[in-house]
């Protein structure tokens, strides 16, 4: 089946998800809806999938601004797990925080085995993904995974974060025989539906009102300064 691809690309900054690039996947959905896509691949281009939300250029944020590029992530997410095809992320070297969750969003997700899953939102007090992490893990390891551990392709595989572990060389084939198995249009909106309210079903309402919570919280700003750039907060103290 041919497959609508759309890649991160911003491999100066490891993909990391500035607020253009997060435009640019909401208007790649679109693309993909008003193509009637059968199937989605999401992957990053180099050597990393995603470094996470942008923390470039900190200085220049507040609470506000800030609050409204992690919802549009969170709305991209529930675009992601609601999408009328099947969606597949091909992940190599990091994904981390919302770009781990973008991978967790996705109905396959294959990786290498030295690959890097890592989710620090918890860290600075944003809850971005969570439901759906401990839909697929357990709430147990999502609890442990929000508390800082990461894990490996391989790691990532044995806990069900990733469908499939596979060899750098191999990661191609791989996603071949996955779109070879992919539902055929014509019955993916029934089946999707089915298969995803058991598999790491998500409540997306939820979901965004958890992110949103977490957002009023004051103090986004400073938190995640404090978190990007923690021995200058105690240079200052």
């Amino acid at each position: 089946m041919t497959a609508f691809v759309l890649e991160l690309d911003r491999p100066d900054r490891a993909n990391a998800l500035s607020a253009d690039l997060v435009e640019r996947l909401h208007a790649g959905l679109d693309r993909a809806i008003a193509e009637r896509a059968g199937v989605l691949v999401l992957r990053g281009r180099g050597r990393h999938f995603c470094g996470g939300f942008d923390l470039d250029g900190l200085d220049d944020e507040d609470d506000a601004g800030l609050a409204h590029r992690f919802l549009r992530i969170g709305l991209l997410l529930e675009r992601l797990l609601e999408a009328p095809f099947t969606t597949v992320a091909v992940v190599q070297g990091s994904a981390v925080g919302a770009g781990a969750d973008l991978v967790a969003a996705c109905d396959h997700r294959i990786g290498t085995p030295d690959a890097r899953l890592r989710f620090p939102g918890a860290a600075f007090g944003v809850v971005l993904g969570t439901r759906r992490l401990a839909g697929l893990v357990g709430g147990e390891r999502a609890l442990a995974l929000a508390a800082g551990e990461s894990l490996t392709g391989t790691e990532a595989h044995w806990a069900g974060l990733l469908t499939a572990s596979v060899p750098a060389a191999r990661l191609e084939d791989e996603l071949e025989r996955t779109l070879a198995r992919s539902v055929h249009p014509a019955a993916a909106r029934g089946v999707l539906r089915a298969t995803r309210a058991v598999s790491g079903g998500y409540d997306a309402d939820a979901a965004l009102a958890d992110l949103a919570r977490s957002l009023a919280v004051p103090g986004l700003h400073s938190r995640i300064v404090r978190y990007a750039h923690p021995t200058r907060i105690r240079s200052t103290a």
